[in-house]
């Protein structure tokens, strides 16, 4: 990768002269090491390592009671530390009953309001290919209307809060998916979840998604990939920033270029592959281009390489879960990566209130 060394043309602040500031934040369900632990735990450690911004993937368990309701104590925390938490509502469908859908969304929201939450976000889960749905064929199409119809009965209390909630790039939808529904919603409402290392599982450019996605783009969810060839097309596994082999100035510059001023990193396990060979497969990705194909190759060629040089791990050697201390090692990589291109492209990023943790945080 190519280090950015030059201020884009609109880096200051208008009339202040200093650097717009942005905020590295890190996306977890329990921060690594801390799986069996309380929530508030979790939080803290996050602060610890220098994270100023929080989203929780899921407070499910604590509105089921399944696990003790720390909330107020955790966003209580989080304002002390002037640390922003941001929450995900859930999955927005297509199936299972909708109003049973509806009724789980819109609770997640109003107790994400309690706690002075103002952004959030939302995946799916869609069947590219079509499936049966309480008796009937639901085409790809008609799983987007019901997801769109889902999202429309989030927007009224949203409204009023005058809160945000974005649909993510999740591996079921193609970015111009996305798009058009964020565009057909109240866009006072409704924003964009950058999951990057989703798009290539769609067969897209991550590079070009950013671009074209930037302006309406409210949260991320970052993280690297690596794409392995096989018979039938691209085997996708998950690495920390700047350990895989996405383009990562270019990335961060036209998100930052658009007014992306958060940086969340995200850690999960999803094991997908994009079937390009498999000519049947295109049948339901009308959104694929050649320019997009040529760059997943690319991607792939670079992955070749990477493991015939011995900087990555050949694919026999994806097969076990990292443990949590590597896990964490990978966020503060991750941290430190984006911190450095985003200071390189003229980003004032935010310093933690309070380090406790020394050097090992992002300090």
């Amino acid at each position: 990768m190519t280090q950015i060394t030059h201020l884009l043309p609109d880096s200051r602040a208008v009339g202040t002269g200093e650097l717009p500031e942005t905020r590295l934040g890190v996306q977890f369900t329990r921060y690594p090491g801390h799986e069996d632990r309380p929530l508030v735990e979790s939080l803290r450690a996050a602060l610890d390592d220098g994270f100023t911004l929080v989203v929780l993937n899921s407070i499910a368990a604590e509105l089921s009671g399944e696990a003790p309701d720390e909330l107020n104590e955790v966003a209580e925390e989080a304002r002390r530390a002037d640390v922003e938490l941001q929450l995900g509502l859930g999955c927005a469908g297509p199936f299972d009953d909708p109003a049973r859908i509806r009724a789980g969304l819109n609770r997640t929201l109003a107790r994400g309001l309690e706690l002075g939450v103002t952004e959030f976000f939302v995946y799916t889960r869609s069947v590219r290919e079509g499936a049966v749905e309480q008796g009937r064929f639901l085409d790809h199409p008609a799983q987007l209307r019901l997801i769109r119809a889902n999202l429309e009965a989030l927007a009224p209390a949203a409204r009023d809060a005058k809160v945000r909630i974005n649909v993510k790039t999740h591996e079921d939808l193609a970015s111009p998916e996305v798009q058009s529904l964020v565009q057909a919603l109240d866009p006072a409402v409704f924003g964009i979840g950058f999951d990057v290392a989703n798009l290539v599982v769609r067969g897209e450019d991550p590079v070009e998604a950013a671009r074209v996605l930037g302006p309406q783009v409210r949260m991320t969810h970052l993280e690297d990939a690596v794409l392995f060839p096989l018979p039938h097309g691209y085997r996708r596994r998950l690495r920390a920033i700047g350990e895989g082999v996405f383009d990562w100035e270019a990335i961060l510059g036209h998100l930052f270029r658009a007014g992306v001023r958060d940086f969340t990193l995200e850690q999960h396990r999803g094991k997908f592959d994009a079937p390009v060979f498999d000519r049947s497969w295109f049948t339901h990705e009308p959104h694929l281009d050649a320019v997009g194909l040529g760059q997943l190759a690319r991607l792939g060629v670079a992955t070749h390489d990477g493991v015939a040089r011995g900087h990555i791990p050949a694919l026999a050697d994806w097969d076990d879960e990292p443990a949590p201390a590597e896990r964490r090692r990978q966020l503060l990589h991750s941290a430190a990566t984006v911190r450095t291109i985003l200071t390189s492209i003229g980003a004032g990023v935010k310093k933690p209130a309070t380090i406790l943790s020394g050097e090992e945080g992002l300090s």
